[in-house]
C-alpha cells in the first residue's frame, strides 16, 4: 500500500493553525513519515517561471532508507495565497521498494496518480494507493526512439552517462548533472540510464529533472539549465539542443572515450537494438548471490552489475591505451579491473550451488573469443552448455604452454618449488574433472613442460613430487606421471639431473609396474611400458630391500620386448648380485633360459 501527501503554501487550515508550506492532505500511509518527507519537497523556481505552465513538472525519485521509495512531482505555481511569489505544489508518493515490482521510479512520471491541484485542507484524508500505476510516456520505446535520433554521436554520451552514474550509485564519486534548456531532454537520459540498468538497481537510482542548485544535490542524476550548471560539484554532461547529441553539446574529448566494460556493453545494447543483451545481463544480475548489508547493496549492485557485463562482452582484449578513461581522461582503474572481479564474482554462484541463467549460457555459447582461463574453468560447473568450449579453451592453453609458462619453480634450482611441483600447482586451479579435460591433453603437457629449457640453462629440480601428485585426482595423477616418464626418456640430462634416490623409490613403486601379474587391464596404458629406459635406471636404483623383485621386473621388461639383451643382462646382473653374489654367473636370464621360472 502506497501513501501519498499533499504540500505547497496554504492559508491556515483544518490541518495546521498556520499558513505557509504545510502538507495540507495527507493518506493514513504517508502519515507516520511526513518528517522524513518534507525535506524532499524542497525546491526552487527556475528563473522566468511565473506562473503555471511557465516550467515543467520536475520529477524528483529518493531512497531516504532502505524500506522507503519516495516520488515527488513539483509544480511551480506563481504566487501563493497572500500573493507571495514562488509558490509551489508538490505532491508525494511514498512506497514500500517491493511496491516496484515491474517498474523503474521514472515510469511514474506521468502517472494518473499525480494531482493537478492540491486537494482542500478540509479534514478529510487523501486514499491510500493500492498499487503504483505507471505513466504512457515513459519506457523502452522512449530510449530506442532517443538513440535512433542522436545516432552514434548519443551512444557515446550513453556510456559516459552510464559510466558516471554507476561510479556515483557505487559511492565511488559525486552524481552527474545533466545541463539542458529543456528539462524534458534531462527526462529522456534519466530514462535511458533506468532501462539500461536491472530493474533492482534502477530501484536505487536516485534523480531529479530539475535542481536550481547543483551545487547542493545528492542525487545521484540532476537536471539543471546551463546558467547554474557551473556550480554543479561532480560530471557535467551537456545534452545539447532537443536532438540531445554529445557531438551537438560539444562534449570534450575525454568526455567522449571509451566507457567503462558495463557502460560500453549496455549502451551498445540499446544503440544496436540488442534487447537481448539487456535481458540477459539483467538475469544474471538477479541471480547472482548477494551478502552486502543494506548500507553496501547498491555498491554490491554495481559491482555485479560490472562482472556480469564483462563475463557477456564478447569483444576482444583492449590495450592499455584503449581502457575506459575516468572524469580526468585517464584510464578509469576501478571499472577496469571489473574483468578481474569475474572470476571471484563466478565462484560466488558456485558457492551458493547455483548455475548461470539458460539466458545468459545461450549467450555464451555464441562468444566467439575465448572466455581466459580464469573464468573458463569457473564456467564449466555453472554453465553445462559452454563445457565443450571450456575444454577446448583449457586443452589449447595446456597444449601451447600457457598454462605453465609461468608456473612457480622454473626460476632458480633453489627455488622453494620444483619444476613438476610448479606444473602441477598450476594445473589444480583448471578444475581438471570439472573441465573434463583429456588425461591425454594434461600427460602431453607435462612432458612439453619438463623437458622446456629452465632460465638458467641447466634442468631444474622436479621438487617433491610424491607431494605435489597427491593433489591431484585420477586419471591426472597418472596422465602426469605418465607426462614425467615420456620427458624422461626423451632426454638423459633430465634423467641424470631429476632422478633421485627419493624419486626413484616413488616411481619404482608396484601400483606404476606395467607388466605386473595381477592381470589388470589398465597396466597396457602405465608410463613404464613407454619409457623402459628410464623404467630401467627407477629399478636398479630403487631396489631397496628386495632387489629380486626389482629384477623380475626387469625380466618382465624385457620379455615385453621392452629392452635388449645387453641391457636386461646388466640389470639383473647387477640387482642379483646385490642379493646372492655368489649365484650371479649362473643366473638364467635369457628367454629362452628363463621362461617359466625367472
Amino acid at each position: 500500500m502506497a501513501g501519498q501527501a499533499h504540500y505547497t503554501s496554504a492559508p491556515p487550515g483544518v490541518s495546521g493553525r498556520y499558513g505557509g508550506f504545510r502538507f495540507t492532505a495527507v493518506s493514513p500511509a504517508a502519515r507516520p513519515a511526513l518528517e522524513m518527507l518534507r525535506p524532499l519537497t524542497a525546491g526552487t523556481a527556475p528563473p522566468g517561471a511565473e506562473g503555471p505552465g511557465d516550467f515543467p513538472a520536475v520529477l524528483a525519485y529518493d531512497r531516504p532508507t532502505e524500506d522507503r521509495a519516495v516520488w515527488t512531482l513539483t509544480r511551480f505555481t506563481g504566487r501563493d495565497y497572500s500573493g507571495r511569489s514562488g509558490n509551489r505544489f508538490c505532491h508525494v508518493l511514498v512506497a514500500a521498494p517491493a511496491e516496484l515490482t515491474g517498474l523503474r521510479p521514472v515510469d511514474l512520471w506521468d502517472s494518473p496518480h499525480w494531482a493537478a491541484v492540491p486537494a482542500a485542507d478540509d479534514g478529510h484524508d487523501l486514499p491510500d494507493l493500492a498499487r503504483l500505476e505507471p505513466g504512457r510516456t515513459v519506457g523502452p520505446d522512449r530510449v530506442s526512439r532517443l538513440l535512433q535520433v542522436s545516432g552514434e554521436p548519443g551512444a557515446r554520451l550513453l556510456e559516459r552517462l552510464l559510466a558516471e552514474t554507476l561510479r556515483a550509485l557505487a559511492g565511488e564519486g559525486p552524481g552527474v548533472t545533466l545541463v539542458s534548456e529543456d528539462p524534458s531532454r534531462v527526462l529522456d537520459w534519466i530514462t535511458a540510464v533506468c532501462y539500461a540498468l536491472p530493474a533492482g538497481l534502477a530501484a536505487r537510482l536516485t534523480f531529479t529533472t530539475y535542481t536550481a542548485r547543483p551545487q547542493d544535490e545528492r542525487r545521484h542524476l540532476a537536471g539543471t539549465l546551463p546558467q547554474t550548471a557551473g556550480r554543479a560539484r561532480g560530471p557535467v554532461l551537456p545534452l545539447g539542443p532537443a536532438c540531445g547529441t554529445a557531438r551537438a553539446g560539444g562534449l570534450p574529448p575525454a568526455a567522449v572515450a571509451p566507457a567503462c566494460p558495463a557502460a560500453r556493453f549496455l549502451a551498445r545494447a540499446w544503440a544496436d537494438g540488442d534487447l537481448d543483451a539487456l535481458d540477459t545481463a539483467a538475469d544474471l544480475w538477479e541471480a547472482a548471490p548477494r551478502d552486502g548489508t543494506s548500507a553496501e547493496a547498491a555498491a554490491e549492485g554495481v559491482r555485479g552489475l560490472r562482472a556480469a557485463c564483462a563475463l557477456l562482452d564478447a569483444g576482444p582484449a583492449r590495450e592499455p591505451e584503449d581502457r575506459p578513461a575516468g572524469p580526468d581522461g585517464t584510464a578509469d582503474d576501478a571499472d577496469c579491473r571489473a574483468g578481474g572481479e569475474v572470476p571471484s564474482w563466478l565462484d560466488r554462484f558456485a558457492a551458493a550451488g547455483r548455475t548461470l541463467p539458460e539466458s545468459a549460457q545461450r549467450r555464451l555459447a555464441g562468444r566467439a573469443v575465448p572466455f581466459g582461463l580464469p573464468v573458463a574453468v569457473r564456467l564449466a560447473s555453472l554453465a553445462p552448455a559452454v563445457r565443450e568450449q571450456v575444454r577446448q579453451e583449457v586443452e589449447a592453453a595446456l597444449a601451447d604452454g600457457a598454462v605453465t609458462s609461468a608456473a612457480p619453480g622454473d626460476g632458480e634450482p633453489g627455488g622453494k618449488d620444483g619444476r613438476l611441483t610448479g606444473f602441477v600447482r598450476a594445473l589444480t586451479g583448471l578444475r581438471l574433472p570439472d573441465v573434463r579435460v583429456r588425461p591425454e591433453a594434461v600427460r602431453d603437457a607435462a612432458a612439453r613442460h619438463l623437458l622446456r629449457p629452465a632460465g638458467h640453462g641447466a634442468p631444474a629440480p622436479l621438487g617433491d613430487v610424491r607431494a605435489a601428485l597427491d593433489a591431484l585426482p585420477e586419471p591426472y595423477r597418472g596422465a602426469v606421471v605418465a607426462g614425467l616418464f615420456a620427458a624422461l626418456e626423451d632426454s638423459p640430462d633430465l634423467r641424470a639431473a631429476a632422478l633421485d634416490a627419493q624419486l626413484c623409490a616413488f616411481l619404482a613403486d608396484e601400483e606404476l609396474d606395467p607388466l605386473r601379474e595381477d592381470g589388470d587391464p589398465r597396466r597396457e596404458a602405465d608410463p613404464l611400458a613407454a619409457a623402459p629406459r628410464t623404467a630401467l635406471h627407477v629399478l636398479r636404483r630403487a631396489a631397496g630391500p628386495d632387489p629380486a623383485r626389482a629384477a623380475r621386473r626387469v625380466l618382465r621388461l624385457y620379455r615385453a620386448g621392452l629392452l635388449t639383451e645387453t641391457e636386461t643382462y646388466d640389470a639383473v646382473r647387477e640387482l642379483a648380485c646385490a642379493d646372492v653374489p655368489q649365484r650371479a654367473s649362473r643366473l638364467p636370464w635369457r628367454r629362452g633360459g628363463a621362461r617359466g621360472k625367472e
